[in-house]
């Protein structure tokens, strides 16, 4: 039974989800994220269900101490938010939230959400550990950027996806995976997917023997002059230098 962290200061409500997630979940509480952070280190959740209006330290406090300790930055955070305070779900977002519920929250709401979290996790990391090709050479590898390698490679084969089509299949927001990337690899998600394309690209040109062409295309450009304006950008040669060198 997978283990669910509840932290919200109102006793009456935190007894009351306690009570709902109790027959689908291992459910341990907290009613302030301080009380939060002190469960953390003993014990490791497997999802995290926080408001954010709490004393000591609020959900954005908890969620930015969460996302800082290694063991825990894969974790999913859902934070619990009062109707009408849209304006603080980027913030949060922003923050590394995976989700938003508005209080109160259906119980088959709340159940659904998380269930769909986790499975959306464990497909990833099934997704990453059963990819033969998932090491693209990129200077910085964590579980986000190697699920990201996964999907690209594996699940869509370069090509026929969207950002936010690829931010669904990775249980985030299009604002969450957009903020990951940048923090991670120091680009944007268009162009660490293009980084992706160019170093396969660079291996078929190599090892493959096909022509350039079926290359540009197999790997999801749009044009073939497209292709060759974002090889010379990243390697100083064209691609028909670059295979004729070999």
């Amino acid at each position: 039974m997978k283990k669910v962290l509840l932290v919200e200061d109102n006793r009456d409500l935190l007894e009351s989800m306690e009570m709902l997630l109790a027959g689908h979940f291992f459910v341990e509480t907290a009613e302030d994220g301080q009380q939060a952070l002190e469960l953390l280190g003993r014990s490791r959740p497997d999802i995290i269900v926080s408001d954010i209006m709490m004393p000591e330290m609020n959900g954005y406090e908890l969620l930015k101490k969460v996302r800082s300790m290694g063991e825990f930055k894969d974790v999913p955070v859902v934070l619990l938010t009062a109707l009408g305070q849209d304006e603080n779900l980027i913030g949060g977002y922003e923050l590394g939230a995976d989700d938003y519920l508005v209080k109160p929250v259906r119980a088959e709401v709340l159940i659904a959400r998380l269930n769909n979290l986790l499975r959306k996790q464990a497909e990833m990391r099934s997704l990453y550990n059963s990819n033969p090709e998932q090491n693209t050479d990129l200077p910085v590898k964590d579980p986000v950027l190697a699920m990201l390698d996964s999907l690209v490679i594996k699940k869509y084969k370069f090509k026929n996806f969207t950002i936010p089509q690829l931010a669904g299949d990775m249980g985030l927001s299009y604002v969450k995976l957009d903020a990951q990337v940048k923090e991670k690899a120091q680009m944007t998600p268009v162009k660490y997917i293009n980084e992706i394309k160019l170093k396969k690209a660079k291996e078929l040109l190599v090892e493959s023997g096909m022509p350039i062409k079926d290359i540009a295309f197999k790997l999801g450009f749009r044009s073939l002059s497209y292709f060759g304006k974002c090889y010379k950008a990243r390697f100083g040669v064209t691609p028909s230098d670059a295979k004729s060198n070999q």
